[in-house]
């Protein structure tokens, strides 16, 4: 545009404004994750070849998808610095994606991928808070039993899982996978002298420095199988009773026992090995043997027989002792004359103190003294003393 008065020539050219265009159409970057608000994350720059206010840009940026990547992210509108403004937090939110704009009196979009790159800031957690097995005690080693499983939030090497046993594997009899958590018994379990195992279980990654976690608790209850027979308390069994006493008299105990539990271990109790009418009986549930019938020292004086435990388990097993009763005597017996009657032939001038004749009597009884005496029938020549009979 060209102007003339008189003697000043003028000359101005009109700008036209150019709209500003950003270097790229699309930006990658990525961003720490856990770092302090006001971390730069990146410098956008747009070209706009205007001049003067024409040539000033204001920046603003938009998320888009999901409005809350709004919150986590700044841009500085004079700059275009972008920074976060909070603390971030991958395993929230891993990737942002933001619409950016600038603007003079023209109008220049951009797109920006903003991805939140790991820190190991999560350990493994368990899937369970504890874990339980139930295990017979006669597991063959090597036997899997339980796996265990904790997950990390993480990614990478810093959520790769790594399982220990810290403690409760005292005798070493289990043993677990490093990489799956595999869990096996490796030695022969005893239910009698162990009943249950606690394992202390650690889940550790693979992050540097790493992250572990110790509350991983693994209960192993150990099954009872029938591998113990019943022990006598105290064998041989030994007893004596009076002949006299009632049927029904109580005269040992019999007592067993079985290191095994439950039905394992419960208990039943019978004679063996008896003679023709053997005059005891067992209570089966209890081992009292009892009188089952009169007794008699003189026509038994001593019985030695067996009694058989026997468990309730799967197959059964049993024990055997023997049993002594001696049988004590009770004074039931009169004194037996050998013969019904006596006859003797006496001299009348037999003198005085002759031995007449000579009686016996017989007592079935133990330790018994027989005595004797006339009791009718006497004259006044005739004594008794001991056995004998002589002249008074």
């Amino acid at each position: 545009l060209v102007c003339r008065d008189g003697e000043t020539l003028g000359r101005w050219k009109r700008d036209v404004n150019t709209g500003p265009q950003f270097q790229m159409p699309t930006y990658q970057v990525s961003v720490p994750e856990n770092g302090p608000a006001g971390t730069p994350v990146i410098l956008l720059r747009a070209m706009d070849p205007d001049e003067g206010d024409a040539g000033r840009l204001d920046y603003s940026m938009d998320a888009l998808f999901d409005s809350r990547s709004n919150s986590f992210f700044a841009i500085d509108p004079q700059t275009g610095a972008v920074t976060t403004a909070e603390e971030l937090d991958r395993e929230t939110k891993s990737t942002h994606v933001f619409r950016v704009t600038a603007t003079d009196h023209g109008v220049s979009t951009a797109t920006i991928h903003i991805t939140v790159e790991d820190d190991n800031d999560n350990s493994p957690q368990f899937s369970e808070k504890r874990y339980v097995v139930q295990v017979p005690e006669n597991v063959a080693s090597n036997t899997h039993i339980l796996q265990v499983n904790a997950t990390d939030r993480d990614k990478g090497s810093n959520a790769m899982v790594h399982y220990s046993i810290m403690s409760g594997n005292t005798r070493g009899q289990f043993y677990i996978d490093a990489q799956i958590g595999n869990i096996d018994v490796v030695s022969q379990l005893d239910y009698e002298m162990n009943k249950e195992y606690t394992l202390r279980i650690r889940a550790q990654d693979g992050g540097r420095p790493p992250l572990s976690n110790i509350s991983g608790l693994v209960t192993i209850q150990v099954l009872d199988v029938n591998d113990n027979a019943p022990i006598f308390v105290s064998t041989p069994f030994q007893s004596t009773v009076l002949e006299n006493v009632p049927v029904g008299y109580s005269v040992i105990h019999i007592q067993a026992i079985d290191a095994d539990s439950g039905e394992n271990a419960r208990l039943e109790y019978a004679l063996v090995d008896m003679s023709p009418n053997f005059p005891f009986t067992i209570n089966n549930n209890t081992g009292w043997i009892v009188v089952a019938s009169g007794l008699d020292r003189e026509a038994v004086d001593f019985y030695k027989f067996g009694v058989e435990a026997r468990d309730h388990g799967s197959p059964p097993m049993t024990s055997s002792a023997s049993v002594s009763i001696t049988i004590l005597d009770v004074n039931d017996n009169n004194p037996e004359f050998t013969q019904r009657e006596y006859t003797m032939r006496l001299n009348e001038d037999a003198a005085v103190g002759t031995s007449v004749l000579i009686v016996s009597a017989i007592d079935r009884d133990v330790n018994s003294v027989i005595t004797y005496q006339i009791t009718n029938g006497n004259t006044p020549y005739i004594m008794c003393e001991s056995s004998q009979l002589w002249l008074g």
